[in-house]
């Protein structure tokens, strides 16, 4: 197999590439439909995904590997979420719409402009996954409102866009609050179960799994209002050099 993938302006993490839920998602679809499975995909991301640059997707044993020319951006191999035990999901929806008024990256941030929590991202551009750490420590709680312009023809929100909510929370549960140091995916597995429909409120909850020097462990899980799992996932986080 031989195929290629454009990251297009606007699915950005960082302002000058890819953002690494969103393209994990992305290169999973793929990796699913080529190698089927149970949709639970394993990706690790080795270097700075290029926006708006022909990369080849490219079938190596029982992996795919995304390539711009000889360097490696992604693998995609079998992954694994069953052993997750996710905190319940959250009974306080008050304290949920208190985070999507408060949180995400403001402007003052490097990630304002985030595909997933940018706050500069309008409505139905941006997934506008807005949280912070908390209530509790290791734990990060965000609101997420899934819109049309991120569904199938059936009103489901497409995959891709789903492995984007589970990404940035993990990071503000897994992170030190008095951390300032940026931290970037490192690896990302996650499976969807049950995708939300356009306009069922959601919530995503994460929580702190470990670390382990400038290795930090996080799992997210996405639920509806009414406490449907609709994915889950765990991510490594790579807290930058100061």
């Amino acid at each position: 197999m031989h195929d290629t993938l454009i990251i297009p302006q606007g699915f950005n993490g960082p302002r000058l590439s890819g953002n690494g839920g969103y393209v994990s998602g992305v290169l999973a679809e793929r990796y699913t439909r080529v190698f089927g499975g149970d949709g639970a995909v394993e990706i690790t991301l080795r270097a700075p995904i290029p926006i708006e640059t022909k990369l080849s997707v490219v079938r190596e044993g029982e992996a795919l590997m995304l390539r711009d020319r000889d360097t490696l951006i992604c693998e995609a191999r079998a992954g694994k979420v069953d052993h997750l035990d996710p905190p319940h999901p959250p009974s306080d929806w008050a304290e949920v719409m208190r985070r999507d008024a408060t949180g995400g990256c403001g402007e003052d941030s490097e990630f304002h402009t985030c595909l997933v929590c940018g706050r500069s991202r309008v409505v139905g551009d941006g997934l506008r996954v807005f949280g912070s750490h908390g209530p509790e420590t290791g734990r990060s709680l965000s609101c997420y409102l899934p819109h049309a312009n991120h569904a199938d023809a059936d009103g489901r929100i497409r995959p891709e866009f789903l492995w984007g909510t589970l990404d940035c929370p993990g990071a503000w549960a897994a992170q030190d609050p008095e951390d300032p140091r940026p931290a970037l995916t490192g690896r990302m597995t996650a499976k969807v179960l049950d995708p939300p429909k356009v306009g069922e409120r959601c919530a995503v909850v994460g929580w702190r799994i470990g670390a382990e020097g400038r290795k930090l462990y996080s799992g997210t899980a996405l639920y509806t209002e009414s406490g449907r799992l609709c994915a889950i996932g765990h991510c490594i986080w790579i807290v930058l050099k100061d």
